[in-house]
């Protein structure tokens, strides 16, 4: 519940102006904003201050250099990994290389799949099992289980 001020409480809502009535809902969506991220009201304070100094998007400067692709490119790059996990990142590099866009290293894409999750594995190594063998061991282990 919101604590309104004893002067609007005084006044009545009717005789707000609509700047005021605009003031209200602001500060009650920034209220419920500040709950559903869980943030305190110090960094609430400290983020609406910022915004009012640089008149507008706080710009937070940013350590190390921009990405070198796009992330048009890291979505494609993404969609190959999932389609084929079996790809490496020097296939995916092989793929995506055209004229338009200048190919970028290896290094890169394997970076760009690691934020994503998509970390490099190895494919355990399995006997393979025909299916006549297959079916004699079920028959074995029905045939043992007591």
């Amino acid at each position: 519940m919101i604590k309104l001020p004893l002067f609007l409480l005084v006044m009545g809502i009717r005789d707000l102006t609509i700047q005021q009535q605009e003031a209200i809902v602001n500060v009650r969506a920034l209220l419920e904003l500040r709950k559903q991220f869980n943030i305190l009201e110090s960094g609430m304070s400290k983020f609406l201050k910022r915004w009012v100094e640089q008149g507008g998007v706080p710009k937070v400067h940013k350590s190390g250099c921009p990405h070198y692709t796009s992330c048009l490119f890291d979505r494609k790059v993404f969609r190959l990994s999932r389609v084929n996990p079996r790809l490496t990142a020097v296939d995916i590099a092989r793929d995506l290389c055209d004229a338009q866009n200048p190919k970028p290293s290896v290094r890169t894409i394997r970076r760009r799949l690691q934020a994503a999750g998509l970390n490099g594995r190895r494919p355990v190594k399995k006997p393979i099992i025909s299916t006549k063998n297959r079916t004699a061991c079920v028959e074995w282990a029905k045939a043992h289980k007591d």
